[in-house]
């Protein structure tokens, strides 16, 4: 890990520090950490951010990201996207969501994608972005920013997504699975801010896993770690999205539960569902999480 990189994730993940602190944590030699810290503040990345709460002696001046900077994520599911502009201390500036199917290619919606941002820059929430971090549904090659063979997204495998966003918008573009990206969430302001191992399981329209490890996300040699949606669970069960037979997703997705809840209001078998379909003529997994 770079001290560059150990230095934001300190200022992201526990906003203000003294340089003392910054020190303690990195356990990296004094020198070096303040060298590669004046870099950042001659940057305009890191800013000073006043003096450290009195102790009776002397306060140490802190430093934090800079507020003005202005960061862009980007959530692709199977049937939506979601844009989110926050500020250097990661509060939200600006957010939209909307219907979009991932199936219909990259260049279709990635170029959806920059009209948002650039409604967002016209509304005045910004005049440029510092950076732009995007999670897929599928598995990503983190080094590469490239999805690769991902099982739902036809036209996407190995198409430039990060070079793609970066050409467009000028600013560095960092690009991983979404559950990866849920997986940091959690350790940056969940339940994984006290342990550093961890597995995060979302089942939503597809089902995916993240992995960390020491604190760190573990992605495996293809960027495939966690990708347990695909993985065959029983040989007789119905055909996936992704082509194949019996996948775990087709068995226990949001539409795999609805489907499952339609057949047991229709069979008798849950008077809840049964009363629920008659009343909206179609079930969610929300109503199997109600009933149960």
């Amino acid at each position: 890990m770079s001290v560059r990189y150990g230095l934001l994730t300190l200022l992201r993940d526990h906003g203000p520090q003294s340089r003392a602190q910054l020190t303690g944590r990195l356990q990296v030699p004094r020198p070096r950490l303040l060298a590669e810290l004046d870099r950042l503040v001659a940057s305009g990345t890191v800013v000073e951010a006043g003096p450290n709460a009195s102790r009776g002696r002397r306060r140490s001046p802190l430093v934090e990201l800079n507020p003005d900077l202005r960061l862009a994520a980007i959530d692709l599911d199977a049937r939506s996207v979601g844009v989110e502009v926050t500020d250097g201390r990661l509060q939200a500036v600006a957010a939209h969501t909307e219907h979009c199917d991932i199936r219909t290619g990259p260049v279709t919606v990635l170029g959806r994608v920059t009209q948002i941002l650039d409604k967002i820059r016209a509304e005045g929430h910004f005049t440029r972005l510092d950076a732009i971090g995007i999670g897929l549904p599928g598995p990503v090659s983190f080094r590469e920013g490239i999805p690769v063979s991902p099982p739902i997204m036809p036209g996407w495998d190995r198409h430039p997504v990060r070079d793609v966003l970066s050409d467009e918008h000028g600013c560095p573009v960092a690009v991983d699975n979404d559950v990866n990206v849920m997986t940091l969430g959690e350790q940056h302001s969940g339940v994984a801010r006290t342990v550093d191992n961890l597995i995060f399981v979302k089942i939503g329209s597809g089902i995916g896993c993240g992995v960390q490890i020491e604190g760190r996300i573990y992605r495996g040699a293809a960027g495939c770690a966690g990708d347990i949606g695909h993985i065959q669970v029983d040989a007789d069960g119905p055909v996936c999205s992704c082509g194949n037979v019996g996948c775990l997703e087709a068995l226990f997705s949001h539409e795999a539960l609805a489907r499952h809840a339609e057949s047991a209001a229709d069979g008798d078998r849950s008077p809840v569902l049964a009363e629920r379909l008659a009343a909206r003529g179609s079930l969610t997994a929300r109503d199997v999480a109600d009933g149960a």
